[in-house]
């Protein structure tokens, strides 16, 4: 149910909304959004929002893209329009100098919203300036699916009047996966885990996370032991894949994290070490991923099926 519609102020009494989306304030309660015109000036926070908008050919319409820690991490087809976007860092930008860009909608993380950030939801709502929350960033939204990246997509398509384009990716992403699935019926599944390497400690992507659905959806069978995982689980599980997700600062690092656990004596006996599998996927394509979602199914894909795509390559 939703609890309440943002509208935004100083609109004229018989002004029409163009567009009212379904999204979350920053209490994370469901709230109809509302656009009485595409937006002009665009601030983005994160890889998935720039990227989403770069993909419908906004480049014009975003005036800062703040959280991508260097243009190698964009596709490589969108890399011109971001270096053309006037305003690029990694470094969060405060509340002045987005309020200097005059924004008109601001697209982020569920964190992204806080008062210790670039403040709330509705800070930005009573200043006429729209939100948007990626959906699975939010800690409410238990389970995280590909299904919300689509709907990411497929409201950005229909704020900005691109719904053909944002629905011609998304029908992209679901014939992969038909592929995937339809190639791969009948197959042994194999045992596959998805963890992050925080120092000591492995966290394990688990059936609720958005890298654990798409897992599953390409015929994977997911290793889902809780939150994290020692050495020792590790070995017992035995995994036949194991997905290794980098974060940001560990884009430029992930071949020597991969390395640290194939020399690791203790874990020789793993298949996944001994047979040489373990696949790097950078956060961007398993997390609040939007149109980057589908470079994480076929990464997941050809990690557990090696030969998935090898005919075709061969016959190009």
């Amino acid at each position: 149910m939703i609890g309440s519609f943002h509208t935004p102020y100083n609109i004229p009494h018989n002004a029409e909304p163009s567009v009212i989306v379904e999204n979350y304030n920053t209490q994370g309660n469901l709230t109809n959004e509302v656009f009485y015109h595409a937006p002009q000036r665009v601030v983005t926070f994160w890889q998935n929002s720039v990227e989403t908008l770069l993909a419908l050919g906004l480049r014009d319409r975003i005036v800062a893209a703040v959280g991508v820690p260097y243009p190698d991490c964009i596709k490589e087809e969108y890399r011109a329009d971001y270096e053309a976007i006037p305003i690029k860092q990694m470094q969060p930008l405060d509340t002045e100098n987005i309020l200097m860009l005059r924004p008109d909608f601001i697209l982020g993380w569920a964190s992204t919203f806080t008062q210790r950030y670039i403040r709330t939801t509705e800070f930005w709502n009573s200043r006429n300036v729209n939100t948007y929350i990626a959906p699975t960033s939010m800690r409410s939204q238990k389970q995280k699916t590909i299904e919300d990246e689509y709907k990411y997509i497929l409201d950005m398509g229909n704020i900005f009047g691109r719904e053909e384009k944002a629905h011609a990716i998304v029908a992209n992403m679901k014939d992969e996966i038909n592929y995937i699935q339809n190639n791969t019926a009948g197959r042994e599944k194999p045992h596959a885990i998805i963890i992050e390497k925080q120092k000591d400690i492995l966290k394990v992507y688990g059936k609720y996370t958005l890298a654990g659905n798409i897992l599953e959806r390409v015929n994977g069978r997911l290793i889902d032991t809780g939150v994290s995982i020692n050495y020792e689980q590790l070995i017992e599980q035995n995994p036949d894949v194991i997905f290794l997700i980098v974060c940001e600062e560990d884009y430029v690092n992930a071949k020597s994290i991969a390395q640290q656990l194939y020399d690791n004596n203790a874990l020789q006996d793993i298949s996944a070490i001994k047979n040489h599998r373990i696949y790097t996927i950078p956060l961007f394509m398993v997390y609040s991923s939007a149109v980057r979602t589908y470079d994480g199914i076929k990464k997941m894909a050809e990690g557990l099926y090696p030969d998935l795509y090898y005919e075709v390559s061969q016959d190009e």
